[in-house]
Protein backbone atom coordinates (compact mmCIF):
# COMPACT_ATOMS: atom_id res chain seq x y z
CA UNK A 1 0.00 0.00 0.00
CA UNK A 2 2.87 2.38 0.45
CA UNK A 3 4.38 3.81 -2.53
CA UNK A 4 7.02 6.32 -3.60
CA UNK A 5 5.33 9.24 -5.31
CA UNK A 6 4.98 12.92 -4.65
CA UNK A 7 2.18 13.61 -2.54
CA UNK A 8 -1.40 13.20 -4.03
CA UNK A 9 -3.72 14.30 -1.27
CA UNK A 10 -6.82 13.01 -2.58
CA UNK A 11 -4.91 9.35 -2.30
CA UNK A 12 -4.53 9.85 0.75
CA UNK A 13 -7.85 10.39 1.64
CA UNK A 14 -9.42 7.78 -0.37
CA UNK A 15 -6.63 5.27 1.68
CA UNK A 16 -7.88 6.73 4.78
CA UNK A 17 -11.32 5.90 4.12
CA UNK A 18 -10.20 2.64 3.00
CA UNK A 19 -8.43 1.91 6.24
CA UNK A 20 -11.23 3.26 8.43
CA UNK A 21 -13.46 1.36 6.61
CA UNK A 22 -11.60 -2.06 7.47
CA UNK A 23 -10.62 -1.53 11.16
CA UNK A 24 -14.83 -1.00 11.39
CA UNK A 25 -15.64 -3.86 9.24
CA UNK A 26 -13.33 -6.19 10.87
CA UNK A 27 -13.81 -4.44 14.88
CA UNK A 28 -17.51 -3.29 14.76
CA UNK A 29 -19.90 -4.97 12.76
CA UNK A 30 -18.82 -9.10 14.05
CA UNK A 31 -20.29 -7.82 17.25
CA UNK A 32 -23.70 -7.31 15.21
CA UNK A 33 -26.47 -9.74 15.29
CA UNK A 34 -28.88 -10.14 12.78
CA UNK A 35 -31.99 -9.10 15.09
CA UNK A 36 -34.45 -7.24 12.39
CA UNK A 37 -34.28 -3.70 14.51
CA UNK A 38 -33.21 -0.16 12.98
CA UNK A 39 -29.52 -1.06 15.22
CA UNK A 40 -29.24 -3.72 12.85
CA UNK A 41 -30.13 -2.44 9.65
CA UNK A 42 -28.14 0.55 10.41
CA UNK A 43 -24.79 -1.24 10.94
CA UNK A 44 -26.04 -3.21 8.04
CA UNK A 45 -26.11 -0.48 5.82
CA UNK A 46 -23.03 0.97 7.13
CA UNK A 47 -21.17 -2.85 5.98
CA UNK A 48 -22.69 -2.04 2.56
CA UNK A 49 -20.52 0.96 2.03
CA UNK A 50 -17.93 -0.69 3.88
CA UNK A 51 -17.31 -2.90 0.95
CA UNK A 52 -15.34 0.00 -0.95
CA UNK A 53 -12.75 -0.66 1.63
CA UNK A 54 -10.67 -3.54 -0.02
CA UNK A 55 -11.53 -1.93 -3.60
CA UNK A 56 -10.12 1.40 -2.96
CA UNK A 57 -6.73 -0.05 -1.81
CA UNK A 58 -6.85 -2.36 -5.06
CA UNK A 59 -7.69 1.21 -7.24
CA UNK A 60 -5.27 3.52 -5.61
CA UNK A 61 -2.21 1.11 -6.17
CA UNK A 62 -3.11 0.55 -9.56
CA UNK A 63 -3.60 4.29 -10.17
CA UNK A 64 0.06 4.65 -8.65
CA UNK A 65 1.92 1.72 -10.33
CA UNK A 66 0.64 2.07 -13.60
CA UNK A 67 1.52 5.88 -13.98
CA UNK A 68 5.52 5.18 -13.29
CA UNK A 69 7.99 4.23 -14.82
CA UNK A 70 8.44 -0.10 -14.28
CA UNK A 71 12.22 -0.95 -13.28
CA UNK A 72 11.46 -4.96 -13.97
CA UNK A 73 14.43 -5.52 -11.04
CA UNK A 74 12.90 -3.70 -8.71
CA UNK A 75 9.54 -4.99 -8.98
CA UNK A 76 10.48 -8.39 -8.33
CA UNK A 77 12.52 -7.50 -5.34
CA UNK A 78 9.31 -6.19 -4.34
CA UNK A 79 7.32 -8.76 -4.79
CA UNK A 80 9.40 -10.99 -2.65
CA UNK A 81 9.71 -8.53 0.20
CA UNK A 82 5.49 -9.01 0.01
CA UNK A 83 5.97 -12.44 0.03
CA UNK A 84 7.99 -12.31 2.92
CA UNK A 85 6.26 -9.92 4.69
CA UNK A 86 3.23 -12.07 4.18
CA UNK A 87 4.84 -15.32 5.60
CA UNK A 88 6.42 -13.86 8.51
CA UNK A 89 3.77 -11.39 9.69
CA UNK A 90 1.34 -13.85 9.15
CA UNK A 91 3.25 -16.09 11.47
CA UNK A 92 3.23 -13.92 14.13
CA UNK A 93 -0.33 -12.77 14.17
CA UNK A 94 -0.92 -16.68 14.90
CA UNK A 95 1.41 -16.72 17.71
CA UNK A 96 -0.06 -13.37 18.46
CA UNK A 97 -3.56 -14.91 18.85
CA UNK A 98 -2.73 -18.08 20.31
CA UNK A 99 -1.19 -16.10 23.22
CA UNK A 100 -4.48 -13.47 23.58
CA UNK A 101 -6.88 -16.34 22.87
CA UNK A 102 -4.57 -18.88 25.29
CA UNK A 103 -5.24 -21.80 22.81
CA UNK A 104 -1.95 -23.30 21.36
CA UNK A 105 -1.48 -24.96 18.14
CA UNK A 106 0.54 -28.15 17.36
CA UNK A 107 2.83 -27.33 14.63
CA UNK A 108 1.30 -29.22 11.82
CA UNK A 109 -1.82 -27.19 13.14
CA UNK A 110 0.34 -23.84 13.09
CA UNK A 111 1.89 -24.43 10.34
CA UNK A 112 -1.78 -25.38 8.33
CA UNK A 113 -3.07 -22.26 9.71
CA UNK A 114 -0.55 -19.97 7.75
CA UNK A 115 -0.54 -21.50 4.55
CA UNK A 116 -4.25 -21.67 4.53
CA UNK A 117 -4.95 -18.51 5.74
CA UNK A 118 -7.12 -19.90 7.93
CA UNK A 119 -10.90 -18.13 9.18
CA UNK A 120 -10.46 -15.82 12.27
CA UNK A 121 -6.83 -16.67 12.40
CA UNK A 122 -5.19 -14.66 9.43
CA UNK A 123 -7.70 -14.77 6.93
CA UNK A 124 -7.36 -11.59 6.89
CA UNK A 125 -4.37 -11.73 4.66
CA UNK A 126 -5.95 -12.83 1.62
CA UNK A 127 -5.47 -9.19 0.45
CA UNK A 128 -1.45 -9.25 0.52
CA UNK A 129 -1.96 -12.77 -1.58
CA UNK A 130 -4.02 -11.01 -3.89
CA UNK A 131 -2.00 -8.42 -4.27
CA UNK A 132 1.18 -10.37 -4.93
CA UNK A 133 -0.71 -12.08 -7.50
CA UNK A 134 -1.51 -9.24 -9.52
CA UNK A 135 2.38 -7.59 -9.22
CA UNK A 136 3.66 -11.20 -10.79
CA UNK A 137 1.62 -10.51 -13.73
CA UNK A 138 1.51 -6.33 -13.38
CA UNK A 139 4.31 -6.09 -16.12
CA UNK A 140 2.27 -7.65 -18.82
CA UNK A 141 -0.47 -5.38 -18.67
CA UNK A 142 1.70 -2.09 -17.85
CA UNK A 143 3.19 -3.47 -21.37
CA UNK A 144 0.05 -3.08 -22.79
CA UNK A 145 -0.47 -0.18 -21.00
CA UNK A 146 2.27 1.64 -22.11
CA UNK A 147 1.94 0.84 -26.22
CA UNK A 148 -1.85 1.33 -26.14
CA UNK A 149 -3.82 2.11 -23.49
CA UNK A 150 -7.29 1.26 -25.26
CA UNK A 151 -6.28 -2.19 -24.64
CA UNK A 152 -6.31 -2.32 -21.24
CA UNK A 153 -9.77 -0.73 -21.47
CA UNK A 154 -10.96 -3.43 -23.35
CA UNK A 155 -10.02 -5.95 -20.65
CA UNK A 156 -11.34 -3.98 -17.97
CA UNK A 157 -14.54 -2.93 -19.59
CA UNK A 158 -14.54 -7.20 -20.30
CA UNK A 159 -13.64 -7.79 -17.18
CA UNK A 160 -16.48 -5.49 -15.48
CA UNK A 161 -19.31 -6.74 -17.89
CA UNK A 162 -18.32 -10.28 -16.78
CA UNK A 163 -18.14 -10.21 -12.62
CA UNK A 164 -20.06 -7.09 -11.99
CA UNK A 165 -22.67 -8.36 -14.59
CA UNK A 166 -22.80 -11.28 -13.61
CA UNK A 167 -23.10 -10.52 -10.30
CA UNK A 168 -26.18 -7.67 -10.95
CA UNK A 169 -27.86 -10.63 -13.01
CA UNK A 170 -28.43 -12.89 -10.28
CA UNK A 171 -29.19 -10.33 -8.24
CA UNK A 172 -31.79 -9.25 -11.33
CA UNK A 173 -32.61 -12.78 -11.15
CA UNK A 174 -33.19 -13.74 -7.20
CA UNK A 175 -35.77 -10.87 -7.48
CA UNK A 176 -37.38 -11.99 -9.96
CA UNK A 177 -38.44 -15.30 -8.01
CA UNK A 178 -39.52 -13.06 -5.51
CA UNK A 179 -42.25 -11.56 -7.77
CA UNK A 180 -43.55 -14.25 -9.11
CA UNK A 181 -44.02 -15.88 -5.65
CA UNK A 182 -41.02 -18.83 -6.42
CA UNK A 183 -38.51 -16.91 -4.23
CA UNK A 184 -35.10 -19.03 -5.30
CA UNK A 185 -31.92 -17.66 -4.19
CA UNK A 186 -29.72 -17.06 -6.97
CA UNK A 187 -25.63 -15.95 -6.06
CA UNK A 188 -22.42 -16.47 -7.50
CA UNK A 189 -24.10 -18.92 -10.36
CA UNK A 190 -21.73 -18.44 -13.58
CA UNK A 191 -24.26 -16.91 -15.68
CA UNK A 192 -21.43 -16.91 -18.40
CA UNK A 193 -20.38 -20.58 -17.88
CA UNK A 194 -17.74 -21.51 -19.82
CA UNK A 195 -17.25 -18.51 -21.38
CA UNK A 196 -16.04 -16.95 -18.03
CA UNK A 197 -12.14 -16.43 -17.63
CA UNK A 198 -13.33 -14.58 -14.22
CA UNK A 199 -13.99 -17.67 -12.04
CA UNK A 200 -11.77 -17.01 -9.32
CA UNK A 201 -13.96 -15.07 -6.30
CA UNK A 202 -11.26 -12.34 -6.22
CA UNK A 203 -10.65 -11.85 -10.24
CA UNK A 204 -12.71 -8.37 -8.92
CA UNK A 205 -9.23 -7.32 -7.14
CA UNK A 206 -7.75 -7.25 -10.82
CA UNK A 207 -10.23 -5.26 -12.53
CA UNK A 208 -10.00 -2.59 -9.79
CA UNK A 209 -6.36 -2.39 -9.87
CA UNK A 210 -6.43 -1.82 -13.75
CA UNK A 211 -9.38 0.71 -13.30
CA UNK A 212 -7.14 2.83 -11.47
CA UNK A 213 -4.14 2.88 -14.05
CA UNK A 214 -6.74 3.66 -16.75
CA UNK A 215 -8.58 6.51 -14.42
CA UNK A 216 -5.12 8.39 -13.70
CA UNK A 217 -4.61 8.72 -17.42
CA UNK A 218 -8.37 10.36 -18.22
CA UNK A 219 -8.18 12.56 -15.27
CA UNK A 220 -8.16 15.71 -16.15
CA UNK A 221 -11.00 14.96 -18.71
CA UNK A 222 -12.87 13.18 -15.27
CA UNK A 223 -12.06 16.39 -12.99
CA UNK A 224 -13.58 18.89 -16.49
CA UNK A 225 -16.87 16.52 -16.83
CA UNK A 226 -17.60 16.22 -12.63
CA UNK A 227 -17.34 20.16 -12.39
CA UNK A 228 -20.15 21.49 -10.15
CA UNK A 229 -21.16 17.89 -10.18
CA UNK A 230 -20.70 17.32 -6.44
CA UNK A 231 -23.77 16.35 -5.32
CA UNK A 232 -24.75 14.40 -8.24
CA UNK A 233 -22.08 11.70 -6.87
CA UNK A 234 -23.00 12.00 -3.27
CA UNK A 235 -26.39 10.78 -4.56
CA UNK A 236 -24.85 8.14 -6.17
CA UNK A 237 -22.84 7.01 -3.61
CA UNK A 238 -26.09 7.32 -1.39
CA UNK A 239 -28.45 6.14 -3.76
CA UNK A 240 -25.52 2.82 -4.92
CA UNK A 241 -25.32 1.54 -1.11
CA UNK A 242 -28.80 1.52 -0.54
CA UNK A 243 -29.44 -0.71 -3.56
CA UNK A 244 -26.64 -2.95 -1.93
CA UNK A 245 -28.53 -2.62 0.98
CA UNK A 246 -31.62 -4.21 -0.47
CA UNK A 247 -29.47 -6.99 -1.87
CA UNK A 248 -28.10 -7.72 1.21
CA UNK A 249 -31.14 -7.65 3.14
CA UNK A 250 -33.18 -9.82 0.31
CA UNK A 251 -30.47 -12.35 -0.07
CA UNK A 252 -30.97 -12.42 3.89
CA UNK A 253 -34.28 -13.23 4.24
CA UNK A 254 -34.63 -15.78 1.47
CA UNK A 255 -31.54 -17.78 3.24
CA UNK A 256 -32.78 -17.25 6.50
CA UNK A 257 -29.14 -15.84 7.38
CA UNK A 258 -26.56 -13.16 7.51
CA UNK A 259 -25.52 -12.25 3.75
CA UNK A 260 -21.78 -11.33 4.29
CA UNK A 261 -22.47 -8.25 2.35
CA UNK A 262 -19.19 -6.71 3.14
CA UNK A 263 -17.68 -9.52 1.53
CA UNK A 264 -19.46 -10.28 -1.38
CA UNK A 265 -20.53 -7.05 -1.91
CA UNK A 266 -17.09 -6.39 -3.88
CA UNK A 267 -18.09 -7.62 -6.65
CA UNK A 268 -21.53 -5.99 -6.88
CA UNK A 269 -21.69 -3.16 -9.92
CA UNK A 270 -23.13 -1.08 -6.91
CA UNK A 271 -19.36 -1.02 -4.98
CA UNK A 272 -17.22 -0.66 -8.41
CA UNK A 273 -19.72 2.56 -9.04
CA UNK A 274 -18.90 3.84 -5.33
CA UNK A 275 -15.54 3.63 -5.71
CA UNK A 276 -15.78 5.37 -8.49
CA UNK A 277 -17.72 8.25 -7.34
CA UNK A 278 -15.33 8.23 -4.19
CA UNK A 279 -12.63 8.71 -6.69
CA UNK A 280 -14.42 11.29 -8.54
CA UNK A 281 -15.75 13.28 -4.94
CA UNK A 282 -12.13 13.28 -3.72
CA UNK A 283 -10.26 14.35 -6.14
CA UNK A 284 -11.61 18.42 -5.00
CA UNK A 285 -9.62 17.65 -2.10
CA UNK A 286 -6.25 19.16 -2.68
CA UNK A 287 -4.55 20.22 0.99
CA UNK A 288 -2.10 18.93 3.10
CA UNK A 289 -3.32 17.37 6.03
CA UNK A 290 -1.07 15.65 8.45
CA UNK A 291 -2.94 13.47 10.04
CA UNK A 292 -4.76 12.07 6.96
CA UNK A 293 -1.30 12.31 5.37
CA UNK A 294 0.50 10.02 8.43
CA UNK A 295 -2.99 7.41 8.30
CA UNK A 296 -1.71 7.29 4.48
CA UNK A 297 1.56 6.38 4.91
CA UNK A 298 0.98 3.60 7.38
CA UNK A 299 -1.91 2.25 5.72
CA UNK A 300 -0.11 -1.18 5.50
CA UNK A 301 0.88 -1.53 9.34
CA UNK A 302 -2.42 -0.94 10.38
CA UNK A 303 -4.10 -3.21 8.41
CA UNK A 304 -1.62 -6.25 9.20
CA UNK A 305 -1.52 -4.77 13.09
CA UNK A 306 -5.34 -4.59 13.82
CA UNK A 307 -6.36 -8.18 13.71
CA UNK A 308 -4.18 -9.14 16.76
CA UNK A 309 -4.90 -5.79 18.44
CA UNK A 310 -8.92 -5.51 18.01
CA UNK A 311 -8.59 -9.06 19.43
CA UNK A 312 -7.03 -8.05 22.53
CA UNK A 313 -9.24 -5.69 23.07
CA UNK A 314 -12.09 -7.83 23.17
CA UNK A 315 -10.32 -9.75 25.74
CA UNK A 316 -10.34 -6.79 27.54
CA UNK A 317 -13.99 -5.23 27.16
CA UNK A 318 -17.41 -6.51 26.05
CA UNK A 319 -17.11 -4.91 22.80
CA UNK A 320 -21.09 -5.74 22.46
CA UNK A 321 -21.80 -2.99 24.64
CA UNK A 322 -19.82 -0.05 22.51
CA UNK A 323 -21.99 -1.19 19.71
CA UNK A 324 -24.86 -0.16 21.13
CA UNK A 325 -24.63 3.50 20.10
CA UNK A 326 -23.03 4.24 16.40
CA UNK A 327 -21.21 7.14 17.52
CA UNK A 328 -19.38 5.27 19.99
CA UNK A 329 -18.55 2.47 17.47
CA UNK A 330 -17.21 4.92 15.23
CA UNK A 331 -14.97 6.45 18.36
CA UNK A 332 -13.83 3.39 18.94
CA UNK A 333 -13.07 2.29 15.22
CA UNK A 334 -10.75 6.01 15.68
CA UNK A 335 -9.23 5.04 18.67
CA UNK A 336 -8.22 1.47 17.13
CA UNK A 337 -6.69 3.51 14.40
CA UNK A 338 -4.69 5.60 16.09
CA UNK A 339 -3.59 2.65 18.61
CA UNK A 340 -2.18 0.65 15.84
CA UNK A 341 -0.67 3.73 13.58
CA UNK A 342 1.15 4.42 16.87
CA UNK A 343 2.22 0.55 16.72
CA UNK A 344 3.06 0.86 12.88
CA UNK A 345 5.21 3.74 13.55
CA UNK A 346 7.01 1.92 16.43
CA UNK A 347 7.73 -0.94 14.47
CA UNK A 348 8.78 0.95 11.77
CA UNK A 349 11.93 2.05 13.28
CA UNK A 350 12.74 -1.63 13.27
CA UNK A 351 15.52 -1.29 10.34
CA UNK A 352 14.80 -4.54 8.77
CA UNK A 353 10.55 -4.21 9.51
CA UNK A 354 11.02 -0.89 7.76
CA UNK A 355 12.96 -2.25 4.13
CA UNK A 356 9.60 -4.77 4.31
CA UNK A 357 7.26 -1.68 4.52
CA UNK A 358 8.97 0.00 1.57
CA UNK A 359 6.66 -1.18 -1.34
Amino acid sequence: MEQQYKRIYYLDLMKSIAIISVVFYHGVLPQITMTGTMKFYSYYFLQAFAAVATPLFFFVNGFLLFNKELDLHKHISRIIRMMVLTVIWGGITIISLMLIRKEILSVGEFLKTLWQFKENWISHLWYMGELICIYLFFPVFYYAYQKKASILVYFVCIGAIIIFGNAFVNEIMTMLSILVKHPVVIANKNIFNMFNPFKDVNSYALIYFCCGGIVYRYQEKIKNFMKNKKWIFVTIIILDTCFLFMCGIMYTKLNHNLWEIGWYGKETIFTFINVLAIYTLCMNYNKSNKVIELISKNTLGIYLIHIPVLRFIEQIIDVKIITTNICISFLYTGIVVIITLLLSLGIKKLPIVNGLLRF
